[in-house]
Parts: structure tokens; sequence; C-alpha cells
């Protein structure tokens, strides 16, 4: 980067968090390490009676391979100031004290807000930082207000602190981040697809299949039960993360890959998917879990077949799924096409060719094409055209939130959520109907719900593996 855009002020709200301390902290780090940026003034801000050393202390020992020299620049330039978001004389002071570290750093007045806060403290952090005047959007200088997820519980939540938000800044102004875009091998998504001519004239339904989505963590819900237990699977997972996917694999191409042009693709898909039929499960001693309420029907397993009623992708399902406490972690995307006539007299080939795409782990794309057996005359076997990642860029992979705060910085949207695209995930998302339906219980490390099978079966259905 060059220019002015990389000293800023940089303000966590909500800095005694998890997110800060494990993700945004160690991000900015790094961006400063790497020499993305030159200067940060770091200002955290949160209810807790602490300090920002004691903030510090805790994220430093998780940094592997710490460069003192960069910590020390970055820990000399931090401060913290409690603050409670309902009292606006605390804003004023937080106010006065980002006027203070800007004049003692020579800064120009960039600044750059993290709201790691939950979502019901949205508005009123908004109506505040803006009520002092902390956002100004002055020309000479950037002011730029990051969201985290969730952006509220449903479509009517959603349009609330979308309105409170669009009533005090410009949507130029506005960063709603879903992490999993800040991923690489999401980010590549729309380059494998529109860079590629082998690609692009097959990608439509008359030569792809199905496509599957699989979200799977061999994990429980941490110590998160008093959020999951409000939000389950289906909101944490498929209004956001999955959606997002979905739509950069279902789109047009855009003009260019960049702001607006995706952003506006993507809203297209999302207005014409819809959710055709669904499977909850839930793993067992999660209504032991704290937080929990006692006999939660909450899903912490979903399996669900999408349509998408356009030209492109009439009649192609998008199988997808997510689920916590399975057998295995990996979020994967695997594009089916349809099977060739086969002209062989035997030994035809046993499956489709696939296009997977793997998130993580062990992220990087293959292609599975079909080949000849050695000394098996004309029998087929399946043979991989592998891409690894790792391999050709080793332990140099940013981190989901080193992109997108690197992204925030440039000022370049492409990797946040427009408000019509939340809003139009959380209609989705709305109209599945939950009640009536049944939430069935399945062992710690399985691969889900003994009925998955017959739902599987039902749609037509094989997951890969």
């Amino acid at each position: 980067m060059i220019g002015m855009e990389n000293k800023f002020t940089f303000i966590i709200m909500g800095a005694t968090g998890d997110l800060a301390k494990l993700k945004l902290i160690p991000a900015i780090y790094k961006l400063l390490k790497l020499n993305t940026v030159e200067h940060v003034s770091l200002i955290g801000v949160a209810r807790s009676d602490t300090t920002i050393h004691s903030i510090l202390d805790e994220v430093k020992g998780s940094i592997k391979d710490l460069d003192e020299a960069v910590w020390n620049k970055l820990s000399s330039h931090a401060h913290y100031q409690q603050l409670d978001f309902s009292n606006k004389k605390d804003f004023e002071k937080l106010r006065a004290k980002i006027v203070e570290v800007e004049k003692a750093d020579d800064l120009s007045g960039n600044r750059l807000f993290y709201l790691a806060t939950l979502p019901e403290h949205f508005e009123l952090a908004t109506k505040n930082l803006a009520g002092v005047g902390l956002i100004n959007s002055l020309d000479d200088k950037w002011e730029r207000v990051l969201y985290e997820k969730p952006f509220g519980d449903s479509l009517r939540s959603a349009k609330r602190i979308n309105r409170a938000i669009d009533k005090v800044f410009k949507e130029e102004n506005i960063y709603r981040v879903d992490h999993y875009l800040g991923k690489e091998l999401v980010g590549n998504i729309a380059l494998l697809r529109f860079t590629n001519r082998v690609l692009e004239p097959l990608w439509n339904s008359k030569h792809i299949d199905s496509v599957q989505i699989i979200c799977d963590e061999n994990f429980g819900i941490k110590n998160r039960g008093n959020y999951f237990d409000k939000y389950g699977a289906i909101k944490d997972m498929l209004q956001n993360h999955i959606l997002q996917i979905v739509s950069l694999v279902a789109m047009e191409s855009p003009e260019f890959i960049s702001g607006e042009y995706l952003r506006s693709e993507k809203v297209k898909v999302l207005k014409k998917t819809r959710v055709t039929d669904i499977l909850l499960g839930q793993y067992e001693g999660y209504e032991k879990e704290k937080g929990v309420m006692p006999n939660s029907a909450t899903e912490t397993f979903f399996a669900a077949k999408l349509e998408i009623n356009n030209k492109r992708w009439k009649g192609v399902p998008f199988f997808v799924r997510a689920g916590k406490n399975l057998s295995k972690k990996e979020t994967v995307i695997h594009i089916r096409f349809k099977a060739v006539d086969c002209l062989l007299a035997k030994s035809c080939p046993a499956d489709n060719n696939y296009l997977t795409i793997r998130i993580e782990p062990n992220e990087g794309f293959s292609f599975e094409l079909n080949s000849k057996s050695l000394r098996q005359g004309f029998a087929v076997e399946t043979v991989n055209m592998d891409y690894c990642h790792r391999c050709e860029h080793g332990a140099n992979t940013p981190e989901a939130y080193e992109v997108l705060l690197e992204q925030a910085i440039l000022g370049e949207q492409a990797l946040f959520v427009r408000n019509d695209e939340i809003e139009l995930a959380w209609r989705i998302v709305d109209k599945i109907k939950k009640d009536g339906l049944s939430v069935y219980k399945y062992p710690v490390g399985s691969s889900g719900p003994k009925e998955l099978t017959e739902w599987n079966k039902k749609n037509n259905i094989i997951w890969k593996s």
C-alpha cells in the first residue's frame, strides 16, 4: 500500500473478547510485520475495568515466531478506553482519547472502527459514534466501520440494524464482515471460474449435475452456548457462510471482479435461491453444554437442498451440509459434472467428473478425470489433477482477518457483504419453517443422524467423501 492510508487509528470495540484477542490484534500485528501498514495506533474499547497491556499480554503468548521489535511498535502505541455502549458521555471520552492519540502520533485522522460485539449493540454504538462526531466522512481522510457477524438474528432485525446504520453512515463507510470471504480459497472461486476458458463454458445446467457444499466441524459449540442456542446451525452457518459460497459459485460473470460489480451479481443469485428440503440434527449431550437450555431443540446439524431458479441453474440441485461434533473438520465444494455417453463395451466410469475446491484444511483444488488403467486394456480408473496451495506457498497463506483488515484499509469492499445481500440471505433462512420438523439425535464423532440416509435417497444425493 502507498500513501497515507497505511497510517491510521484502529479502534476495536469489544477489545476484551476472544475475537479481538485471537484474531484482530494478531492480524494487525502481522500486517505491521509485513510492512503492509506503516503505523497503527490501537485503541481497545470495552466495558471492563482493565488495561491495554493486560489485553496484549494475553495476545502475545499466542503469536508464533514473535518479532519483538514489531510487537513493541504495536504495543507502544496501544491504549484502552472503558466504555458503556449506552452512555453517550463515554463516547465523548472516546472521541477525546482518539483526538489525543492522533495528535500525539501525528496522524491525519484516518480511522478504522471494528465492532467486535454482539449485534444487539450495533444500533446504539452506531448512533453514539455518529452522535459525537467520530464518523464525519470528510474528503481528506477515511473512516470505516466494520461490523462482525451475525448481522441480526432475522430479516426483521437485519432491516432494523441496516436502517439505523444508513441514517448516519454512507454505504461506502460500512464493511459487514463474513470471515469466510477472507479465506484464500473462497476468494479463489471467482478467479478459478472466470479466468479459465476450460471451466466457464461448462458452468451451467447443461454440463453440471449438482453442487455440494460441506462445512463439517469435529468439535462442539465450545463456550458459545448462550449464543449458539439462540441461533442454531442454520442461522450460524447457512445464512452467512454457506449462502455466500453459493452466490460465488452460481453468480454470472461480473464486469470486473471487484467491489460493487461482484456484490451485485451475488445479489442476483440470492434473489432466485430457495431451500426446498431440509433435515435437522443435534449431537448427543448438547443439552448439557454450558449456556444451553434444558431440552433445547436447537439444531447443531442440517442438510439442505437449495434451488436457484434462473436460466443457468434451473434443475441443478445445490446440496449444503453443516454440523458440529462430526467425524472430521472440512469445508469443501464439489462440482459434479454430468456423465458422458460411455462408448466402452464394458468398464464404463463408475462416477462422474468432479471439480473439488478445498477451503480448509489442505487448501487447494482438484479435478477428477477418467483415465486408462495400467495394463488393463480399456478399463477406466479415476485420476486427480491436484493443486495444493500450501505446497506452493508454505506457511505464507494469510489468515482470513489479515485479508479482511487489509482490504478495509484499502477501501475495497468486494470481500464484505452489502446491505441487500444480508437481507436477502435472511429472507431465505426466515422462510425455513422449523415448526413441526424433527431434530434427530446423532452420536459425537459420527457423520450425522442416521435419518440422513433416507433423506439422501429421497433427494438422490451421495455425499462425496
